[in-house]
């Protein structure tokens, strides 16, 4: 070998290892150029994740805005089952089926940018706790588990607001609501394959895989519908199963009074054995401000912030209650009366149905709850969802199905016969079943705020019968308003005109 040739080759080697070197000794909290975005330390990852409670949904359903309202009210609002006495924002606009005015644009990009918001931060989680080595193997997968669960859950409500939208939040391209629901399913598997399957109380607050299971059934179910009908009923029902097989859940039972009733009992515990989850705030107005009408503001023995009633049962959406319906009753999910001192006279108010549901305490002590809570996911949802699942994916009415159904409807009304409505039940056609389910959803889950959802999935829109108690399902492009003008087709908003960056 040339001697030339030898230093140079000599000389590489030196400034190699002496590279090499240098980079293996870093000082003191100096962070590896490959590792400058990784956590530091377990307590940052979980900071990061704990924000994710407090993005995006959670913040949304949580929010009770003293002027405007309820923005996760939005599509029952434009469904006109349920009304509100706000005379400004979004709700006067919604409820005419103006989707495209300025004040419900500014909900559009409200929203938008909460649920992206929620992404871009469940995104940024995932990329930097792989290269985190301070982070334990067991506790990256259950951190990765909750990020991939919040970035679903956000990604889901985008599409059930916008449908097809873009991928990121600035983007000019759509993507498709195939393949947007493809990343929400593919991040809920991840979920449910790194959570623990135990409840909210088991699992310290925390998200789990159960409630990653309820979210994805209910997705499932609502690509099987409007506009995909994607046929995803099979996968709802095997999704399900292990929820209902798990022995963890239950429905709960009435008290020797109603004030005991088991909806009462759910008013006064967000965290009951029902709930698979419970989202709860840090700050703000609970939405008990909206438990009360707007005149309520004088009366001395009320003991909460009032704002007005945002949250009125429409006429129609009451005519869907038999008269023995517990749910039905005053002072269970509703109230329309109060005793108002005045020196020492006391007077009875009366009012328009009014939420009862959001209030703590009973008869005339009631208040705003403690802490700003809100039960999510009930077991009664859970048996609803697997009742029409079941049915769907084996198109005929089995025996599983009726049950469910029964659980949930009996437990309202108790003084009907159980094996007769099992009888009448099984005799029907799945068309006749599914609207029996479908109406069940409606009376059970009305605080929910998911029957706009509902309507858009399925395409129908119920009605009462004239001359009697019956209610049916009429298909939504035979349904005007009051004043004749056709609902919205979709039941959708428009993407907001210039999403913030």
């Amino acid at each position: 070998m040339h001697i030339s040739t030898f230093f140079k080759n000599s000389c590489l080697v030196i400034f190699c290892s002496l590279l090499w070197a240098c980079e293996k000794e870093q000082l003191p909290g100096e962070i590896h150029p490959q590792t400058q975005n990784a956590y530091q330390n377990i307590e940052e990852a979980q900071a990061a994740v704990e924000a994710l409670y407090h993005l995006g949904y959670p913040s949304i359903a949580l929010e009770a805005d003293a002027k405007k309202g309820l923005p996760l009210a939005w599509s029952v609002y434009l469904s006109r089952l349920i009304e509100s006495e706000a005379s400004e924002g979004y709700y006067p606009d919604l409820h005419q089926g103006k989707v495209s005015s300025p004040k419900v644009q500014e909900l559009s990009k409200k929203l938008y940018t909460s649920y992206f918001d929620a992404i871009e931060q469940a995104d940024t989680i995932i990329a930097r706790i792989n290269d985190s080595p301070s982070v334990n193997v067991q506790e990256r997968e259950r951190l990765q588990g909750e990020a991939k669960f919040f970035r679903a859950l956000n990604r889901f409500s985008l599409l059930r607001t916008f449908g097809a939208h873009p991928t990121t939040r600035t983007s000019s391209t759509l993507g498709t609501e195939v393949a947007l629901y493809s990343l929400v399913i593919k991040d809920l598997q991840d979920a449910i394959a790194r959570l623990p399957h135990k409840t909210f109380i088991e699992n310290k607050s925390r998200v789990s895989a159960f409630i990653a299971r309820a979210l994805l059934a209910e997705v499932y179910i609502q690509m099987s519908g409007l506009p995909l009908r994607e046929n995803k009923w099979a996968e709802a029902t095997a999704i399900l199963r292990p929820i209902l097989a798990s022995g963890k859940y239950q429905l709960l039972g009435h008290g020797p009074s109603e004030d005991l009733s088991a909806y009462n009992k759910l008013r006064q515990n967000p965290t009951a054995q029902e709930y698979l989850h419970t989202w709860q705030a840090k700050d703000g107005s609970s939405r008990s401000i909206f438990s009360f009408p707007s005149k309520a503001k004088g009366w001395s023995n009320v003991k909460t912030t009032v704002a007005f009633n945002a949250y009125e049962p429409s006429k129609l959406l009451q005519s869907l209650y038999a008269e023995e319906d517990i749910r039905a009753k005053d002072r269970q999910f509703f109230h329309s009366f109060f005793k108002v001192q005045e020196g020492n006279k006391t007077i009875f108010e009366v009012f328009n149905p009014a939420p009862y549901f959001w209030l703590a305490g009973e008869g005339n002590s009631l208040s705003a709850p403690r802490v700003n809570q809100l039960g999510v996911y009930r077991y009664a949802e859970i048996l609803l969802m697997f009742s029409e699942a079941l049915c769907q994916s084996e198109a005929t009415v089995r025996e599983e199905a009726v049950d469910a159904l029964l659980d949930v409807k009996l437990r309202a009304m108790p003084h009907l016969n159980r094996e007769e409505e099992k009888a009448e039940l099984m005799a029907l056609g799945i068309d006749a079943f599914l609207q029996k389910v479908w109406l069940e959803r409606f009376r059970e889950l009305v605080l929910e705020m998911k029957m706009g959802y509902d309507i858009a999935r399925t395409g129908f829109y119920p009605s009462k019968v004239q001359g009697s108690t019956e209610i049916i399902f009429i298909p939504l492009t035979e349904v005007h308003s009051p004043s004749g003008g056709a609902l919205p087709r979709n039941l959708r908003l428009p993407l907001p005109l210039s999403p913030t960056p």
